[in-house]
């Protein structure tokens, strides 16, 4: 996507709607990525706000997106079936991985097959006063880099704040 005008900008770090997500809309305006893992899909509304504001790393075509979900198997909240999932993630031009299952049986699953991603969503499941706890936290090492940056919210549509990766204990990645 090109430059934002200032108004834009402006818009979507003071004005845009949930407020719980601004510090996601402002990370994504203010820093280029090439792939993203998002635990917690739900609706598929964050899924289309990245797409819309994401900055992607010069050389990078597509985004890489994983979406974690229990998807049709949820018992709360509004969620994606997974077939609607897919279809929402190539209509935006995604290269998307969509995992189904619980934040226990599929983080681990992703970070076997997947590896290390530049952002990290994670919409409820960690506790954010010690982040390298919970069924999310002990895997931090393998989806993460030391230039990754995760964004949580420790309830399901929180309020979202950047973890400080100091405390995460991150592998460091070497440059190429």
């Amino acid at each position: 996507m090109g430059r934002r005008s200032w108004f834009s900008r402006l818009y979507w770090t003071k004005f845009a709607k949930p407020v719980e997500q601004r510090a996601l809309y402002q990370f994504l305006i203010n820093h280029p990525i090439s792939s993203v893992l998002e635990i917690g899909v739900g609706s598929g509304q964050r899924m289309q706000r990245i797409c819309q504001l994401v900055n992607l790393v010069p050389g990078v075509e597509q985004l890489r997106y994983i979406g974690v979900d229990e998807f049709e198997s949820s018992t709360s909240g509004e969620h994606l079936t997974l077939k609607e999932a897919h279809r929402i993630a190539s209509q935006l031009g995604f290269k998307a991985s969509l995992i189904p299952g619980t934040i226990q049986s599929a983080v681990p699953r992703v970070a076997h097959k997947f590896g290390p991603s530049d952002l990290i969503i994670v919409d409820g499941g960690i506790d954010l006063d010690r982040p390298t706890s919970g069924p999310v936290g002990g895997w931090l090492n393998r989806l993460a880099h030391s230039r990754s940056t995760v964004i949580a919210s420790g309830t399901q549509a929180g309020p979202m704040v950047i973890l400080p990766t100091q405390s995460l204990d991150l592998p460091i990645v070497k440059a190429a």
